[in-house]
């Protein structure tokens, strides 16, 4: 009796299955066969499992990647993905980059899934924590007269989509001294398909507060504030368009007397803007529809619990607001605004050996930290 041949589905319908499932089953579906490897490896594929994933935010999982700064000699800076898994919070610690990471390690950005950061020896680093892959480049060293006010270098890390490029972008900020509270940016570009800087045009701001530009909508964002002598003071956000390299300004939403320092965050595609009162408290906003500023919606007032003065950021809001991960100083807390309570994440490292913390909330993904 002739047995009858197990009917194959078409490869459109599979990768529709394929991008539903989770990472953690996608990785094991590397081993089923080469064909399989050759599907789950293909960069179209990525592309369609991240854009799939970035339309349907309830059913997906974002991760944070944590970096401590430790102290001391003889010690190595890790990385720690922080997620939740059947109610539980899981924390994982990576060895795999370790020894390329400085102490003073940064986290530069986030995105599709890849965590861009700062090296020992001048280099950066992609990496992808949820497949271990990553890749070490060249850092820009350039000269430059260092007047009274000194210098501040930003960074940004994103995904030009026109040019189907990862870039990284580094910026020199000096203070004018011919006019108050302005500042001259030079800025160059990191491309990653190119394996090269490139300077691109420089532009005048306030000063340019945060080390790392928060990515969102295909712009960079950074806060400015500008400090005159007479005493004033002003904020904005500074914007810069990865792809057309065009920089921009958007307003930040009003606030009461008394605001000190904003701090800004992305989630689920939407910027977040978080100012932090004298009153040890903050209001945070967010733009529901990019670049339309009237669209700035308060979701929370948050004060803190702790009686020192530290910034709230945020990192995470959930689908409904309701809840909101952010980094309070050096920890990271779930706050609910249902009854105003504070849940402290994980303790991914001992108190005592480290000096502070940078986190980042990105996607799991497949995508590859090579071009």
């Amino acid at each position: 009796m002739k047995m009858e041949e197990i009917p194959t589905l078409p490869q459109d319908i599979i990768i529709e299955i394929l991008i539903r499932l989770p990472l953690k089953t996608l990785l094991k579906f590397t081993s089923v066969s080469k064909s399989w490897l050759s599907l789950l490896s293909d960069s179209q594929f990525h592309k369609t499992h991240i854009n799939f994933s970035m339309n349907n935010p309830k059913i997906t999982d974002f991760t944070l990647a944590a970096v401590p700064t430790v102290s001391g000699l003889g010690k190595i800076c890790h990385v720690y993905t922080i997620r939740s898994e059947n109610s539980s919070v899981i924390v994982s610690k990576h060895e795999c980059p370790s020894k390329t990471l400085s102490l003073s390690a940064w986290i530069l950005g986030s995105c599709n899934g890849l965590i861009c950061l700062t090296t020992d020896s001048f280099n950066l680093m992609l990496l992808n924590p949820c497949t271990g892959k990553f890749n070490v480049f060249p850092d820009l060293m350039i000269e430059y007269e260092v007047g009274d006010g000194g210098v501040h270098i930003r960074y940004g890390f994103g995904y030009d989509a026109y040019a189907e490029d990862y870039k990284v972008v580094k910026m020199f900020s000096f203070p004018r001294i011919d006019n108050e509270g302005k500042h001259v940016n030079m800025a160059s570009v990191y491309s990653l398909k190119g394996n090269s800087w490139s300077s691109i045009q420089g532009f005048d701001s306030g000063h340019v507060n945060g080390n790392v530009g928060v990515f969102a909508n295909g712009v960079f964002h950074w806060e400015g504030c500008y400090d005159y002598v007479s005493g004033g003071v002003s904020s904005e956000i500074v914007t810069l368009d990865l792809a057309k390299e065009r920089y921009g300004r958007i307003a930040l939403p009003s606030y009461e007397g008394g605001g000190i320092h904003w701090t800004l965050g992305e989630s689920r595609g939407r910027l977040v803007a978080c100012c932090n009162y004298e009153s040890n408290k903050a209001d945070m906003w967010v733009m529901k529809e990019y670049g339309v500023e009237k669209t700035w919606t308060k979701l929370v007032t948050i004060s803190s619990p702790d009686d020192g003065r530290v910034n709230i950021s945020p990192l995470f809001v959930a689908e409904n607001g309701d809840e909101v991960l952010v980094k309070l100083g050096t920890e990271v807390t779930l706050y609910n605004s249902r009854n105003a309570s504070f849940k402290r994440i994980a303790d991914y490292v001992s108190t005592d050996d480290f000096l502070q913390v940078q986190v980042a909330t990105y996607l799991e993904s497949l995508a590859s930290p090579h071009i």
